[in-house]
């Protein structure tokens, strides 16, 4: 594949991934307040299940095997710019300082985690240059694309998120408790 088409296509999935990632940032915290105002207005219903059940969100990148050479050529540009010990050298200013020492803690947990895609925002956030990355990294990033996308859906899926956003609430709540089998009457207080 041309040099240049590479490089293009993989900045594009690059900001995609991007993208995504603050796309389920937000979709989480409003999921958040759904499942909040969901489980008050569902507590009866729901008593003997864990509340903590429906609060378990999870945004783990997915895990592949890269590389290890791809890997170390990306974190150690990285470590360039990041490293405390390269910037205190610098003379770098605090505020600036302790934010590209949390970089590069992040960086090197994603390292060990092996979540390709953050090692990879991380150093576009930097303005690094990956391409000199000797494998066609697309597939990973292709596939964080598509666990990015999947758990977005995911919450928008849910009970929670259907019935917040839905504007006759009272209906999509009898269609809720319907589909969970829940006895009808219990939401008139009587329970025989």
């Amino acid at each position: 594949m041309n040099e240049k088409l590479l490089e293009l296509k993989r900045k594009k999935l690059q900001r995609q991934i991007l993208y995504l990632r603050t796309d389920l940032e937000e979709t989480t915290f409003i999921f958040q307040d759904c499942l909040v105002e969901f489980e008050g207005e569902f507590r009866d219903y729901f008593k003997n299940e864990s509340a903590k059940d429906h609060k378990k969100v999870t945004t783990d990148p997915p895990e592949f095997d890269i590389p290890r050479e791809d890997v170390n050529i990306v974190f150690k540009k990285i470590a360039q710019k990041t490293h405390p010990d390269k910037l205190v050298k610098e003379d770098t200013l605090s505020s600036t300082y302790k934010e590209k020492v949390d970089m590069y803690k992040e960086a090197l947990g994603s390292v060990e985690n092996k979540d390709w895609s953050r090692v990879i925002e991380i150093a576009m956030e930097l303005d690094i240059d990956v391409s000199d990355v000797k494998n066609d990294d697309s597939d990973y990033l292709n596939e964080s694309i598509k666990a990015l996308t999947d758990k977005i859906k995911e919450l928008q899926n849910t009970y929670a998120w259907i019935w917040y956003h839905a504007k006759n609430k009272e209906n999509v709540k009898q269609m809720i408790l319907q589909s969970l089998g829940l006895n009808k009457e219990k939401e008139n207080g009587n329970t025989r």
